[in-house]
C-alpha cells in the first residue's frame, strides 16, 4: 500500500483495506480521513502543487512524482541532490577527502541537517556543483 501524507494529516493507526492497483491512499486532516486516489491525479498540476506543499511542510520525498526510477549507486560512489530542482549526481566517495567538497558538506549540514530521507542535498546550483566536481576530478587524475 502506498500512502502520501498531506498537510495536517497523519497515517491512520487502524487496519485499512488494500489499495487497488493504479491508486494510492491519502490521509487528510486531523480526523485522518482516508481517500483512495487514482494515480492519474499525479499528472494534475493542482494535485502536484498540493504534494509539493506537503513535502515542504513535512519534509517527505514523494518518489511517486519521479518520472523514472533512480539508477542504483555503484560501489565506491554516493548520490547527492543538487539545487532547487534536486538534480541527482552520483559521485565517487574519494571526493569526501577534498577540502572544498568537505566545506560544501558542512554547508549542507548547516542548512539541511542530517535527516536525508532520499539522499544528501547539496545547497548550491547545478552549474557550480558540476564545475566543482570537474575540478576535483581533474586534480585526482
Amino acid at each position: 500500500m502506498m500512502s502520501i501524507r498531506l498537510p495536517l494529516s497523519v497515517l491512520a493507526k487502524k487496519q485499512v483495506s488494500a489499495v487497488p492497483k493504479g491508486h494510492f491512499a491519502v490521509y487528510v486532516g486531523e480526523s485522518r480521513k482516508r481517500f483512495v486516489i487514482p494515480t492519474s491525479y499525479l499528472n494534475n498540476p493542482t494535485f502536484q502543487a498540493l504534494l509539493r506543499r506537503a513535502e515542504e511542510e513535512f519534509g517527505f520525498e514523494h518518489h511517486i512524482l519521479a518520472k523514472k526510477q533512480a539508477a542504483p549507486v555503484p560501489k565506491g560512489h554516493f548520490a547527492v541532490y543538487v539545487g532547487e530542482s534536486r538534480k541527482r549526481f552520483v559521485i565517487p566517495t574519494s571526493y569526501l577527502n577534498n577540502p572544498t567538497f568537505q566545506a560544501l558538506l558542512k554547508r549542507a549540514e548547516e542548512e539541511f541537517g542530517f535527516e536525508h530521507h532520499s539522499g544528501l542535498r547539496i545547497p548550491c546550483n547545478e552549474d557550480a556543483f558540476q564545475a566543482l566536481t570537474a575540478q576535483i576530478a581533474s586534480v585526482q587524475k
